[in-house]
């Protein structure tokens, strides 16, 4: 028998049914297959009028998303169940250093499709606003470098997050070295 989260009202549902869009760390299916038991992947979005940046938590600088109304976030979209979102709460420090945002947004199958053919509830966890810029650690950056070039999204996004977050003399400094460790 597994271990069950209490909730007020008994224990939670593990079937998926809520949309979880991951931008960040969770874009590895690995990763999110030992964070949330029950997520399903089911697709892939856009968050129009959002940018990736990278904040101070609780352990280093970690991926959220803030608004700008010229940037798109490319996302992984999974069904997850009450039981995976519980524990993605502990894993992402929610409420104190992340909060729940809910989008309308169209999902797009992996092979190009539409699921439903309409725009569907979907969460993201956003960092505080309050919380600093900064350089995220080589090995999470990677994380998301292979988990943007898995799922077929442009790395550029990426790049300018690390310029908007430590600005483009900084960033090209760090791409280099990424890109010396990588090869």
């Amino acid at each position: 028998m597994g271990f069950h989260l209490s909730h007020s009202n008994g224990i939670l549902s593990r079937k998926p049914q809520t949309f979880y869009l991951a931008y960040g760390s969770n874009l590895s299916i690995e990763r999110m297959r030992g964070r949330c038991p029950d997520a399903v992947v089911v697709g892939r979005t856009q968050i129009p009028g959002y940018r990736v940046l990278f904040k101070k938590s609780q352990s280093g600088f970690y991926a959220t998303i803030e608004q700008d109304a010229n940037c798109t976030v490319p996302v992984l979209v999974y069904m997850i169940s009450d039981y995976d979102e519980a524990l993605l709460d502990r894993c992402e420090g929610y409420p104190r250093h992340y909060y729940k945002r809910y989008f309308q947004l169209p999902i797009h199958t992996l092979d190009g499709g539409k699921l439903k053919g309409k725009k569907s509830g979907c969460m993201a966890y956003v960092l505080h606003e309050d919380r600093l810029l900064g350089e995220p650690a080589m090995e999470y950056f990677t994380l998301l470098h292979e988990g943007y070039g898995r799922w077929g999204f442009d790395t550029a996004v990426l790049e300018k997050a690390l310029a908007d977050s430590i600005g483009s003399r900084n960033a090209k400094k760090y791409l280099k070295e990424y890109a010396s460790l990588r090869w």
